[in-house]
């Protein structure tokens, strides 16, 4: 009786109505099916993706993020579909690794108004983040396409390394979010790019991601065990081995020293930026400094030379001419960002290399222009400066690009200028501006920038440093930045940051000096 009681009362235990407290259960589990079915959930994925860039702290997730995504696009049949949760996952992730761009505002000293700026500056950022948006959507679809999984294993990073470095060929395109940046504070994986370039970095790590999501396909047992457990432990061992001492560097071509005087964009671009402030922002630190013989000075890329400097005669230039007595009182070279104009009036974003003896001011000219902050592209520059008149701002982007690369020298030794911009070009190639300057046997790299365009975002200075660690364990050349705020950094030729100004210690606007003379280092505040 109590068997049959039990048997009968069954269906009605098994027969819930539709509004019971069971089916309620189900629906948020509903909901997060229906989530990750949808292209929305890449941009989740995305969005992981994009906190692993430096700045965040979060590098490891450069290894994992990519897994579901992968998954995602392998059970897609909708080509449309799986192109849109591409743009959705390269749209979150260049979105977010280059968040600092909305420290462009406010640009009222331009002349915009507060909601101009604001528009302005959103403008830049969605160009950006599409940008990358469309090149996740084009690799998403390659990743469907290839059918076999070693395919996937061997190809994939071959596509998304080739697709990325895509954004080095357009005048619009802005290749910063690069992956192997999320890497370079680690120096094992700084070591691995020393051999296979930071593109070879960045196809390991998918690499890493696409092996998860085959062996996830599979079952795994033995073998594939084994595989499974050496693959979750590659970031772990890198995390390991990073907290250890990087190997020491103290093989250093000449002294050196960087002059940051922490001038706001707001100062450096107006009429308050005369030689008086000049003088005193960035020539009296070098004065009541001590270097030793033939230390190489830099200052950053504006500032320190207010005006034009005329390339036939430099020293119609007064602070060319206080730089030259300066060289000459110290026994320094001297290396400044400066503005020029030659013969033809052809403008030029140069870096000035000022020795301590009577030869010529030497110049290097900026090649890669910052697209309508230097330059308008595809001859848009009338009707931008017609659309830009309506809003009462004169927009004039005058500068033209340099031709070939010589090579500075100071002291003997070749140098190679790169002007701000020009220290994300690279390439899996192994021809970007930095390496050809390795192979044509420069011993140092300089790069003179303005952050404070981007008003101190410690995201920019993060990555902006990453990059440069990249740049210098690639050719294994040191890297010496000089900035007007923000990092600067001297950088050794395995990427170890051996100087650095401290991102936020800057507001007392006091200059700051850098300098390492081979044996140690001091850091001096004016």
């Amino acid at each position: 009786m109590k068997t049959a009681a039990a048997t009968q009362s069954s269906p009605a235990c098994s027969e819930l109505p539709e509004n019971s407290a069971p089916h309620e259960q189900q629906e948020p589990l509903a909901l997060i099916d229906n989530f990750r079915s949808s292209p929305f959930w890449m941009a989740a994925c995305g969005a992981l993706l994009g906190l692993s860039a430096p700045g965040y702290g979060l590098w490891m997730l450069a290894w994992l993020a990519l897994i579901p995504t992968l998954g995602w696009v392998r059970r897609r049949e909708s080509w449309k579909q799986i192109f849109q949760g591409g743009f959705w996952l390269g749209f979150a992730y260049h979105g977010l690794f280059c968040l600092w761009f909305f420290d462009l505002h406010p640009l009222t000293w331009l002349g915009f108004t507060d909601w101009g700026s604001r528009l302005v500056t959103l403008g830049g950022w969605l160009i950006i983040a599409v940008e990358g948006g469309l090149l996740g959507g084009l690799l998403m679809l390659g990743y469907k396409a290839l059918k076999t999984e070693w395919a996937r294993l061997l190809l994939f990073p071959l596509l998304w390394m080739f697709g990325f470095s895509m954004l080095n060929w357009t005048p619009m395109a802005l290749p910063w979010a690069l992956l192997e940046y999320t890497q370079a504070p680690l120096w094992p994986i700084r070591m691995l790019a020393a051999l296979v370039t930071g593109s070879g970095v960045a196809a390991l790590v998918v690499f890493h991601n696409v092996l998860w999501d085959v062996l996830r396909t599979r079952h795994l047992s033995g073998r594939k065990q084994s595989m499974a457990a050496f693959a979750l432990t590659v970031p772990a061992l890198i995390g390991i081995t990073s907290q250890a001492p990087p190997p020491s560097e103290t093989d250093w071509p000449m002294p050196m020293a960087v002059i940051q005087a922490n001038l706001p964009i707001e100062v450096i671009r107006s009429a308050r930026m005369t030689p008086a402030l000049a003088d005193e922002a960035y020539l009296s630190p070098a004065r009541n400094a001590h270097f030793p013989p033939d230390t190489l000075l830099i200052y950053p890329e504006e500032g320190v030379v207010p005006g034009w400097v005329p390339l036939e005669n430099p020293e119609r230039n007064l602070m060319i001419r206080r730089l030259q007595m300066l060289a000459q009182e110290k026994q320094l070279y001297i290396a400044a960002g400066v503005s020029s104009f030659d013969a033809s009036d052809r403008q030029h974003n140069s870096i000035a290399l000022i020795p301590p003896n009577d030869t010529p001011v030497r110049f290097y000219h900026k090649r890669r222009l910052v697209p309508f902050g230097e330059f308008t592209p595809y001859g848009f520059g009338p009707k931008l400066t017609e659309l830009l008149s309506a809003l009462n701002v004169g927009y004039s982007a005058p500068y033209t690009p340099g031709d070939g690369a010589p090579l500075l020298q100071a002291n003997g030794l070749k140098l190679g200028g790169l002007v701000c911009f020009e220290l994300i070009d690279s390439n899996p190639l192994n021809t970007g501006y930095a390496a050809r300057y390795q192979q044509a046997g420069a011993k140092l790299l300089l790069n003179t920038s303005n952050l404070g365009w981007f008003h101190e975002n410690p995201l920019l200075e993060a990555q902006f440093l990453a990059i440069g660690q990249m740049r210098a364990a690639e050719t294994g050349l040191p890297l010496v930045i000089a900035s007007n705020t923000g990092t600067s950094a001297i950088i050794g030729g395995g990427g170890q940051v051996i100087n650095r100004t401290i991102p936020g210690a800057n507001a007392s606007r006091k200059s700051r000096i850098l300098f390492y003379n081979g044996a140690s280092v001091q850091n001096s505040t004016k």
